[in-house]
């Protein structure tokens, strides 16, 4: 599917509902393929092939795309040791933390896993 019609991955889907106290009213919640694939805890291959397509729109790859992809990440829970490693590179690799991983440890990481 994302080789064939990879803007699947800017698609959202209406996953579920939230109660919005203000409105007093439920209203749909709308999750993109990436967001679906953490939350159906999707395995490493699956989750990569999907971001990988993500960011491939340059949108996708601002500080800003990704620092908000980290907020909805901070807030899930995944199943997976390799998956939660995938988004803390990505995420360490955007807030310029040249703490824990450094950025030779990142830089190694991608090309380990032949992303970028």
């Amino acid at each position: 599917l994302l080789k064939a019609w990879p803007d699947a991955v800017k698609e959202k889907t209406e996953s579920s509902f939230e109660y919005i106290f203000e409105k007093s009213q439920w209203v749909p919640y709308w999750d993109t393929p990436l967001q679906i694939a953490c939350l159906c805890r999707a395995s490493f291959e699956i989750t990569s092939l999907v971001l990988n397509t993500w960011l491939s729109f340059k949108e996708n790859r601002t500080k800003s795309a990704i620092m908000t992809l980290q907020s909805y990440f901070s807030t899930t829970v995944y199943t997976e040791e390799d998956v939660k490693v995938l988004f803390s590179h990505l995420f360490a690799l955007y807030n310029n933390d040249a703490g824990n991983p450094s950025p030779n440890e990142i830089m190694d990481y991608f090309v380990h896993i032949e992303m970028w």
